[in-house]
């Protein structure tokens, strides 16, 4: 298959976005934001990028608008009935630009949900390779190796016991069984710097630490160049 010639410089991008406020006779209930990334550009491969945000956009959209909004109405309504306040529920799909070069685009995007007390945000990071639109995995940003699940969690390893050591951050007591149980090749992005991986929030750290984050640059070595290492026309998940 012919390959899209890349087009010079980096393709614009505007978020494509959605503000919207869902009512009960007139009270509102449900506030809901949503922002996802358009690449403005005709190539095949932003195309491919655009169909998917815009499916996760109407996924979203479903599931707020159906079966959350029912149950917003039903929690206003037994607030009114037990003459207890009501604050609207909140939800919200936001995203960050990592890196943006001729032939890659990265990102993360995180769902928050607000319904009776403030969820955990849940972040989602997404890499992909220019012109085509093709996911990169992070196993072809690394260098092929047998052992790079083992090579990973050890350059993990080694940043939370620098980290806990200086005091900076806290983990759970049991954190090196959490981070290879709770350990995903798909949760990653890159930077300027390099891949970066994170975990969800709370799986092995306190709440308030946040998203945990660990940067792979030097398991990388690729030196700001982030050429995969791998075919990444079929991507490969697990590393």
């Amino acid at each position: 298959m012919d390959h899209p010639s890349l087009s010079p410089g980096l393709i614009p991008i505007q978020p494509s976005r959605c503000v919207q406020q869902l009512k009960q006779e007139g009270r509102p209930v449900l506030l809901l934001s949503l922002s996802l990334p358009r690449l403005v550009s005709e190539d095949r491969g932003a195309k491919r990028i655009n169909r998917y945000y815009q499916h996760l956009c109407d996924r979203w959209r479903a599931r707020w608008c159906g079966p959350l909004y029912q149950r917003a109405c039903a929690a206003e309504r037994a607030a009114l009935d037990a003459s207890r306040p009501f604050r609207p529920w909140r939800v919200q799909v936001d995203y960050t630009l990592t890196l943006q070069t001729p032939t890659l685009l990265s990102l993360f995007w995180e769902v928050r949900e607000e319904l009776d007390a403030a969820g955990l945000p849940r972040r989602h990071g997404d890499t992909w390779q220019l012109p085509w639109g093709a996911p990169l995995s992070l196993r072809a940003l690394l260098p092929p190796s047998s052992r790079r699940r083992s090579a990973v969690l050890a350059e993990v390893a080694r940043q939370i016991r620098e980290r806990t050591s200086a005091g900076e951050e806290q983990y759970h007591q049991d954190w090196p069984r959490l981070i290879r149980t709770r350990f995903s090749p798909e949760q990653f992005y890159i930077t300027e710097e390099g891949p970066v991986l994170f975990y969800p929030v709370c799986s092995i750290a306190p709440r308030f630490e946040g998203t945990p984050t660990f940067s792979l640059s030097a398991l990388a070595g690729n030196e700001g160049t982030f050429l995969p290492n791998a075919p990444c026309n079929q991507p490969e998940k697990a590393i």
